[in-house]
């Protein structure tokens, strides 16, 4: 099992180049390389979660929500620091060029989990309603999805706002309440603490780009320094405080922050990592099929190694031809 392990962290760390500043640190090379290895840690805690490969990826268990903050941070950052430089044109272009092509690649890959599930398992509509109610994705582990869906849906809405006010610096209040709502729903809706814990990693890339001139001038000389402190800070209050609320989301953010930091002297040169980076949403959307397909009454990977090999290679090729049919969808809805 630790083959596979190392060949990640191989992968992960090839060709860095270290730094005494990273101006590039959250550039789209960056970015890809971050999301790849945010990907791949996905799949190490699903594995671990679900298919019991080896006590080695247990440390992954916890990592899960970590790495789907990483993408939100990445998705907050990216869309803020477009709408910070396009203005309006990218409000009129958002609808088709950003929720579209998040929304059409989820339904498509949502009728196939479907039709799988009633195949397999007898699977209906008026349990995939009742799955839906109690925060059970027909996409496996797809709460994701949900999430992102609903955070462009959000962040669109507030740049209308925004531009209706005529003060686009109230983007960062919009933001904060519709994440603020959407932790109040999943908790009044009893879904697990994976669907909110990450939620403001959305909020917090948003203000990053927002404030990423300031932030730049004001860690450039001190970045260990201050990763030090964080990681004090954090181990003083896991000792002496414990919070009832907010803190799965503190450590999320404080790891993000630390993440983010640290590029600010790696730059990430991975072409692997850059193409997982690229292909990540449809990985994302297809992994857990394979999950289904590997292990049924049909089929049965019993041996660990067997199933982790044959689902990352099933994945890695249905992505790539996912992530050509996506975008090709997506060329023919823009230019409609």
């Amino acid at each position: 099992m630790n083959i596979v392990l190392l060949l990640f962290c191989i992968a992960a760390f090839y060709n860095i180049e270290w730094m005494s500043y990273n101006t590039d640190y959250l550039s789209v090379q960056q970015t890809k390389n971050l999301k790849g290895i945010f990907t791949i840690t996905v799949v190490f805690h699903h594995l671990a979660t679900f298919a019991g490969v080896g006590e080695v990826y247990n440390m992954f268990l916890s990592a899960g929500y970590i790495a789907v903050g990483g993408f939100l941070f990445i998705s907050g950052y990216g869309l803020m620091y477009q709408y910070m430089h396009k203005g309006r044109n990218y409000i009129k272009t958002f609808p088709k060029r950003r929720i579209l092509t998040i929304i059409i690649p989820a339904v498509i890959m949502a009728i196939v989990y479907f039709i799988l599930k009633k195949v397999m398992y007898g699977y209906t509509l008026n349990t995939l309603l009742y799955d839906f109610r109690r925060g059970v994705s027909v996409i496996s582990n797809g709460w994701y999805v949900t999430a992102i869906i609903y955070f462009y849906i959000a962040f669109f809405v507030s740049m209308i706002l925004s531009e209706l006010i005529k003060k686009p610096r109230f983007m960062s209040i919009f933001i904060f309440i519709a994440t603020f709502v959407y932790m109040v729903v999943c908790r009044k809706l009893n879904f697990e603490d994976h669907w909110f814990n990450a939620a403001f990693a959305f909020y917090f890339g948003v203000l990053w780009a927002m404030f990423k001139s300031k932030i730049d001038s004001n860690l450039k000389k001190s970045i260990y320094v201050i990763v030090g402190c964080i990681i004090g800070f954090y181990y003083l209050f896991n000792v002496i405080i414990h919070f009832r609320y907010g803190w799965m989301e503190f450590k999320c953010l404080m790891y993000l922050a630390i993440i983010v930091m640290l590029g600010m002297k790696i730059k990430l040169q991975s072409p692997f990592m850059e193409w997982v980076g690229d292909h990540s949403f449809e990985i994302y959307l297809v992994h857990g099929l394979f999950f289904d397909l590997l292990r049924n009454k049909y089929i049965n990977l019993v041996d660990g190694f067997s199933f982790m090999l044959t689902l990352f290679i099933l994945t890695f090729v249905s992505s790539y031809i996912l992530h050509k049919m996506f975008t090709y969808m997506a060329k023919k809805i823009t230019n409609c």
